[in-house]
């Protein structure tokens, strides 16, 4: 929706007011209707969008593609600072994952190692993702970690950013996906 479009409203919500400072928000009818249009835009797969519409769906802002997101799992909510299709992907796939990684977690972060140490011909993204994801990342300085940066997914066992980072990085594009990693997003993305 381009600026002054029209759309109404609301106050914000408290998560809306406390992780983006933003005192006013779309309406929900607003912010649903943007995510329907999302939903058309993406390669979710049918059984993904009808858990997406069970869920509490916020925009804070309509008019600007901003990135940046939240997923609370206790409110099932998914909360996304503008209309940046990327984030909104990404924070739906935390969503997606919540239900799945008590049983699937382990598997996704031996597929993790596994493309580590050996990147995955054929899938250029995933290989870049999985090396930064395994290594860290030297430049991000963590004055929190003992080396001194980003020390990457495996340190932090991380399994959550992981799964929607992967999703968010090829944009829910399953041929992105090599196979032992494909595994993971079906009945979310489509093949």
């Amino acid at each position: 929706m381009p600026p002054n479009s029209g759309w109404r409203q609301v106050p914000a919500s408290a998560e809306m007011r406390e992780h983006f400072g933003f005192p006013t928000m779309a309406h929900p009818d607003d912010a649903r209707d943007w995510f329907e249009g999302l939903f058309g835009r993406q390669p979710f797969a049918d059984e993904a969008v009808t858990y997406f519409r069970t869920l509490r769906l916020e925009v804070g802002t309509l008019d600007e593609p901003m990135g940046g997101g939240y997923w609370f799992g206790d409110r099932q909510l998914v909360m996304v600072r503008g209309t940046q299709d990327e984030a909104a992907v990404h924070e739906l796939a935390h969503a997606w994952w919540e239900r799945r990684r008590a049983t699937e977690r382990d598997g996704l972060m031996e597929v993790l190692r596994s493309m580590g140490a050996e990147p995955p011909a054929g899938f250029p993204r995933i290989a870049e993702l999985a090396k930064v994801y395994c290594e860290g990342i030297k430049t991000q300085k963590d004055p929190s970690s003992p080396t001194g940066y980003w020390r990457g997914m495996l340190a932090e066992d991380n399994d959550h950013e992981t799964f929607a980072g992967f999703c968010s990085g090829v944009m829910g594009d399953a041929s992105q996906l090599p196979p032992q990693l494909r595994r993971f997003y079906k009945g979310f993305l489509r093949d």
